[in-house]
């Protein structure tokens, strides 16, 4: 009985460890989009809205929310580097990175990051190939105005 229970005990060990450490990776061209909203502080001029950070004696100023989407295609080299082919911002999407633009990343288990001069992110790896490639990966912008995404192996 204690020789079953100790077999039983080293093959849960096992196959723990083996299910515990992910051969999941990133690699190849895939497909992005982020969206989220910014929060900007100023007022209106008409229709226009004018961002500013100290308010004008006559004018009333507030934050004011705007949402924005960003979409495009990038490409994991599998040893660390993405490179942005291509970006567009939607509904005035400003900052993070331009199109050409190489950041790092690194992936541990199912979870990575990226970043580079623009910005950063997280990344959660999911639905993997038979090659332990990543088909899905969600995104998570860092910053005071997180946006979440989604990115498709193409």
């Amino acid at each position: 009985m204690k020789k079953v229970a100790l077999l039983m005990a080293v093959v849960f060990a096992v196959c723990t460890a083996s299910f515990a450490t992910s051969v999941a990776s990133i690699k190849g061209t895939y497909n992005f989009q982020i969206s989220g909203v910014r929060n900007e502080y100023g007022y209106y001029s008409g229709s226009n809205f004018v961002q500013v950070t100290t308010c004008p004696s006559n004018q009333h100023c507030s934050n004011q929310a705007f949402g924005s989407v960003s979409y495009g295609t990038l490409s994991f080299d599998g040893a660390g580097h993405v490179k942005f082919l291509s970006i567009a911002k939607v509904n005035n999407g400003s900052g993070g990175p331009t199109a050409g633009t190489v950041w790092s990343y690194s992936v541990s288990g199912y979870n990575g990051a990226m970043s580079g001069s623009s910005g950063s992110a997280y990344l959660t790896l999911g639905s993997f190939n038979s090659a332990g490639v990543a088909q899905v990966v969600t995104i998570r912008t860092g910053g005071n105005d997180a946006n979440t995404g989604v990115a498709t192996l193409q």
